[in-house]
């Protein structure tokens, strides 16, 4: 027998209730009318449970004062959720998948029936189906389906405990106890049918393997990048594919170039045996990084016309197999019968790092850590080759011993100073009247006032038996302090989102390219504005910040950048084109309204100031201030623009805020060779960034 109430009552019921304003119904979502891409906020019963599956996955950075944390190593884990609300509940057949990626203890465990409220989901097509998925900023809260008691009542006393710092407020505990008893139930399993689901589930072999583990005889699942295209040979095609690992018993491939810098058979560089197909004009990756793989009908005509170079793709029931040479291995792919579907899917990019297969991540990863690596070794090829050498190799300046004593030290200082301002920093924030629109993460690190911010670093060392102060050119660290905002760039919020191509790196959050190679990429003959593939749009925009502290003597300000990721953060917005747009540009202005108050109202009147000064110069009329000036409108709209006008040419008037903020250096190029402090005709630049600060609401 079912544990739920009777669904007559849901059926007969007449009275409506509204779902809280933010949240999407999940039929507007599988009919398609919310966009794929887009964050909805969505609220539903369980009706299915997929336990977590590893998916190698890796961790955040934390934030720290001064040095970067290393990168938490556990494992990320998936498991899918299936929903449903009074939209879809006379359709069993229906029900909105969510896909949650997290660490296994972060990991929620609904039972049957249980009420689930989620924020900032996106929409995501996968595989033809219409579902969504979580990233870093989701928050997901479960009610409890045995304890939600009937409405009006709220059912705040039926939702568990949660480490996310963003709860549902009134309306959703209101509307879940509405939801929950006002809705037919016939789809949701009884507890027994419901366990068992749930318990196969997790019985589900996994065959997918990186190409390193590989071996003759095996069955197995890949994702792998095409770096040869196929070659049709009629009944069947072959290609070649790479996941950028190794394997021994994989043919050897060497860079063409080898011998005509000198290189020997026998070395790293050896070449191939000339009877392998595609040697002689090898492209990479170098090494036993690739296997050929041949697919017999119906395969090959699918891959012939659907799979070209360069693409990702992921193959199924691979069968490893040893070559006709005896020696190396190779892939084939017959017709499967046990197999209804595809065997070769073409994985599509579209730079959401939450949205991409965490094995195809690692495998871009790789492919980015071999292209480095390849530049790095080639340059050094090329250099040793032209008689070119780095110079001696200078000793160690410092013992192991007197790194530890340095490090001491300055975990004494820090932990002295932390102490001494813990109390100060208390007391600045209460008087302050912070705008308590805008959060930040880590309340617990210290204040550091924006002087010491922007102070210059220096460092002490021993220079041949000197002490020797240093200016570092910028430092890697993190603070917390108390601002406000008094200019922003570009000028127009029109400008603050733009647009890039995009590129299969993209998934990578923590991808940079290397900027000589980016900035080529950029410039490729001028067609960089006239690009017509997809565009990516990001938030790029900066903010200028001043001291918070009314009473600081000093008004020193900086540039804080702020990139897509924290756009998002600080904004609660997908960036896009705000040109084509305008109800997304009047949200963003309404947002940043809560930021900065009346700053683009003042940056506006300063511009408007500036138009009517240029027309006066332009039309001979003396300045305002002239006794021959009788043109009154020009004399009052510059003098009045003056009244408004504080040190920085406009008059602000917004509160202070709590943020976070980074610093760190940028590589730029550098003609003069005096300055070229960051290798051969290239400078640092010390960059600060705005991260972990949200405006709220």
């Amino acid at each position: 027998m079912a544990p739920y109430p009777s669904s007559s009552s849901a059926k007969l019921a007449s009275r409506k209730k509204d779902l809280p304003s933010g949240y999407t119904s999940i039929d507007g979502i599988l009919a398609e009318t919310v966009p794929v891409g887009k964050l909805v906020n969505v609220m539903g019963l369980v009706k299915d449970y997929q336990v977590p599956i590893a998916t190698n996955g890796k961790g955040e950075f934390s934030l720290v004062t001064f040095y970067p944390a290393e990168p938490d190593m556990m494992k990320d884990h998936k498991c899918t959720i299936t929903i449903y609300d009074k939209s879809i509940e006379l359709d069993d057949e229906l029900g909105l998948a969510i896909s949650i990626f997290r660490t296994l203890k972060d990991m929620p465990k609904p039972t049957a029936g249980d009420v689930l409220v989620i924020n900032s989901a996106r929409v995501q097509s996968y595989r033809e189906k219409i579902s969504l998925i979580t990233n870093r900023m989701t928050s997901i809260h479960i009610y409890s389906a045995s304890e939600i008691p009937k409405p009006p009542l709220s059912a705040v006393g039926a939702l568990q405990p949660s480490d996310d710092k963003r709860p549902p407020g009134e309306k959703e505990h209101e509307y879940v106890s509405w939801l929950y008893h006002y809705t037919d139930k016939e789809s949701i399993p009884d507890v027994a049918t419901f366990q068992k689901n749930v318990d196969q589930s997790g019985h589900t072999k996994d065959k997918f393997c990186t190409l390193e583990h590989v071996v003759d005889g095996k069955f197995c699942d890949v994702i792998v990048n095409v770096v040869k295209a196929p070659f049709d040979e009629v009944e069947k095609t072959t290609l070649w594919v790479s996941d950028y690992t190794e394997n021994d018993s994989f043919h050897k491939f060497s860079w063409d170039g080898a011998k005509q810098l000198g290189e020997r058979d026998g070395n790293s560089y050896d070449y191939l045996d000339t009877n392998i197909r595609g040697a002689s004009k090898w492209a990479g990756p170098f090494g036993r990084r690739s296997i050929q793989v041949t697919c017999f009908e119906p395969h090959a005509s699918h891959v012939n016309s659907e799979v070209q170079m360069d693409q990702w793709i992921r193959i199924r029931n691979l069968r490893i197999k040893t070559g006709s040479n005896g020696l190396n291995l190779e892939g084939v792919l017959h017709e499967d019968h046990n197999f209804s579907r595809r065997q070769v899917d073409i994985l599509r990019l579209d730079g959401r790092e939450e949205e991409c297969d965490p094995r195809l991540k690692e495998a871009i990863r790789r492919k980015a850590d071999y292209e480095k690596l390849k530049k790095k070794q080639l340059k050094s090829l090329y250099a040793n080759e032209s008689g070119e050498s780095a110079g001696t190799k200078r000793k160690a300046e410092t013992s192991d011993e007197l790194k530890n004593n340095s490090r001491t030290r300055r975990k004494d200082a820090r932990q002295v100073a932390l102490n001494k301002v813990e109390e100060l920093d208390r007391r600045a924030e209460e008087r302050l009247d912070l705008n308590d629109l805008v959060k930040c993460e880590s309340q617990e690190q210290p204040l550091t006032p924006v002087p010491s911010i922007i102070e210059p670093v220096s460092w002490k060392t021993t220079v041949e038996s000197e002490a020797v102060t240093l200016t570092l050119p910028f430092a890697c660290a993190k603070y917390r302090t108390n601002v406000r905002v008094v200019d922003f760039r570009p000028r127009r919020l029109e400008d603050f989102a733009t647009w890039r191509k995009s590129t299969e790196y993209d998934v990578l959050s923590d991808y940079s390219c290397d900027s000589d190679s980016e900035s080529d990429d950029d410039d490729d003959h001028g067609l960089r504005d006239h690009h017509s593939g997809k565009k990516i749009w990001e938030w790029r925009f900066a903010l200028q910040l001043e001291d918070g502290d009314p009473k600081s003597k000093q008004k020193d300000r900086f540039w804080a950048v702020v990139d897509n990721i924290e756009g998002q953060q600080l904004t609660g917005m997908d960036a896009c084109d705000l040109r084509e747009d305008p109800d997304v540009l009047h949200a963003l202005r309404e947002q940043l309204f809560k930021l900065w108050g009346n700053l683009e109202e003042a940056k506006l009147q300063e511009l408007q100031r500036q138009i009517t000064k240029q027309r006066r110069i332009a039309a001979n009329q003396p300045p305002p201030s002239s006794p021959m000036n009788n043109d009154l409108e020009y004399s009052r709209q510059e003098i009045g623009g003056a009244e408004n006008k504080n040190q920085s040419g406009i008059k602000i008037s917004n509160k202070p805020f709590a943020c976070c903020i980074r610093q760190y250096g940028v590589r730029v190029r550098e003609p003069n060779p005096l300055r070229a402090d960051a290798g051969e005709h290239h400078r640092w630049v010390r960059v600060f960034g705005l991260f972990g600060t949200k405006i709220s609401g």
